[in-house]
C-alpha cells in the first residue's frame, strides 16, 4: 500500500475500476487538473449516446482523487521533457508532479520512466 500516488488519466480510470488493469493500492490519490479533461472525453466516448452515464462515472472517478493540482507550475518542465508525441501531455505533467512530490506515478503508459520515483504501470 502506498501512502500517496499521483495518477494520470489512465491511472485514474484503472484505480477507479472503470477500465481493466492493475489497481495499485494507495491511501491518497493526487492528480493534475488537466487529466479531468481527458477523463471527460474518454467517458463520453465510452458511454456514447448516454451522457448521463458519463456524468455519473465522471463523478465516481473524480471522487477518488483527494487533491487536484494545477498544471501551470510544472507545464514548461513537462513540455521540455516530452520527447515522444505519442505520450499524452497529461501523463508527462503527472510524472513531473509525482517527481516533485517524491511519490509514485500510476499510469497506463509503459513508455514513461523515472530515475527519481517508482512508476507503477496500471
Amino acid at each position: 500500500m502506498h501512502p500517496t500516488v499521483v495518477a494520470d488519466a489512465g491511472g485514474l480510470l484503472t484505480l477507479s475500476g472503470t477500465v481493466e488493469g492493475i489497481a495499485h493500492q494507495a491511501n491518497e490519490i493526487c492528480a493534475v487538473d488537466t487529466s479531468s479533461l481527458l477523463l471527460a472525453e474518454f467517458l463520453l466516448w465510452l458511454h456514447e449516446g448516454r451522457p448521463e452515464h458519463a456524468s455519473v462515472e465522471f463523478g465516481i472517478v473524480s471522487s477518488r482523487v483527494q487533491e487536484w493540482f494545477p498544471a501551470r507550475p510544472v507545464a514548461i518542465e513537462a513540455a521540455m521533457r516530452r520527447d515522444d508525441p505519442d505520450i499524452p501531455m497529461d501523463s508527462v505533467v503527472a510524472l513531473v508532479l509525482a517527481e516533485s512530490l517524491r511519490v509514485p506515478l500510476v499510469t497506463k503508459h509503459r513508455e514513461l520512466v523515472s530515475r527519481k520515483i517508482p512508476v507503477l504501470y496500471a
